[in-house]
């Protein structure tokens, strides 16, 4: 029965869950893969199911395992609560977060609060994830504690990549707004003429997967004008989009603030984007039930301020 469980039981099951392998697990909590070992056998006798089945790859959960996750995430925050002296001190917090952002955001926007929150907070764990196209559902089951993404707020953009789309059991808060440019590189023919939709549309382009998806609200957008982008290649890595461009004729669009950062590094440059959209938002979302954490919502406050602060320089 889970009410006669150890705590620390339940976290090496977590863990488990999310690493799905007996070695990264116990590298993760500072054991032995022995111990783990151990802790799992005991796990599955006190609750009468293999929990995982072993593969060449790595570790799959049972369907017990699987309904058990979310329950023992609650448990798991609301222990983490409890034993968290009242008010929360910063200073001395061990407490460990896990915190997935887009590519994008690692360049633009990590940067403002990761120094701060280093002197602020030193004994706090920020364990980062790139977002991705199981992100939200993952943020939804409390796999991760904070995630930083972006939403548009273009009427056209389609579900679930609008603003309004996301989940009833998600909060958030809009950390800024970004609108899009193209990236060519400096020497390229199209900066001899004059920059239009048709100019435009007539690049050959590079098109980036997001969430899963290389089809979002500029293809729509295009669509209504009877254009659409000739994409010669396809990648989900916009670092590497931004180098295939420095080095070809590709052109690539994306966030402004992406392209003032690649552009002071890389040998490129940003044209406006010939069409109308609404700029998107940045968004820093958190499962409901972590609301009223005093840690959490200590961390929430501390990157919505540093990320607010237009005056403060990247690193």
């Amino acid at each position: 029965m889970l009410r006669h469980t150890d705590l620390n039981l339940l976290r090496i099951l977590l863990t488990l869950m999310e690493e799905l392998s007996v070695s990264r697990t116990a590298d993760k909590l500072c054991l032995t893969q022995s111990a783990v070992s151990k802790q799992l056998s005991r796990l599955r006798q006190q609750l009468g199911d293999p929990l995982f089945v072993r593969h060449p790859k790595g570790l799959t959960p049972t369907p017990r395992a699987r309904s058990l996750e979310p329950r023992i995430r609650q448990w798991l925050a609301m222990a983490d609560d409890i034993l968290e002296p009242q008010g929360f001190d910063p200073h001395t917090s061990q407490r460990r977060f896990r915190l997935a952002m887009t590519e994008t955001c690692f360049a633009t926007l990590l940067p403002r609060f990761l120094g701060p929150l280093m002197s602020e907070a030193p004994g706090i764990m920020l364990e980062t994830k790139t977002w991705d196209s199981v992100g939200l559902d993952k943020l939804c089951k409390g796999e991760v504690d904070l995630a930083i993404f972006p939403r548009d707020n273009d009427p056209r953009s389609p579900h679930p990549f609008h603003v309004s789309s996301l989940p009833k059991q998600l909060e958030s808060i809009e950390l800024n707004r970004d609108d899009h440019v193209c990236l060519v590189h400096r020497q390229h023919p199209v900066l001899k003429k004059r920059w239009d939709l048709e100019q435009y549309v007539g690049l050959t382009h590079l098109k980036i997967e997001c969430e899963g998806s290389d089809s979002w609200l500029l293809d729509q957008v295009l669509a209504e004008t009877g254009h659409h982008l000739d994409a010669a290649m396809r990648t989900s890595d916009f670092y590497s989009a931004a180098l295939l461009c420095q080095h070809s004729e590709l052109a690539f669009t994306c966030t402004r603030s992406f392209a003032d950062r690649v552009c002071s590094t890389h040998q490129l440059v940003q044209l406006p984007l010939p069409l109308k959209m609404a700029p998107l938002s940045n968004l820093l979302g958190w499962p409901e039930h972590l609301t009223k954490d005093p840690a959490h919502r200590w961390l929430r406050e501390f990157i919505v301020h540093r990320s607010l602060a237009d005056d403060l320089p990247l690193a």
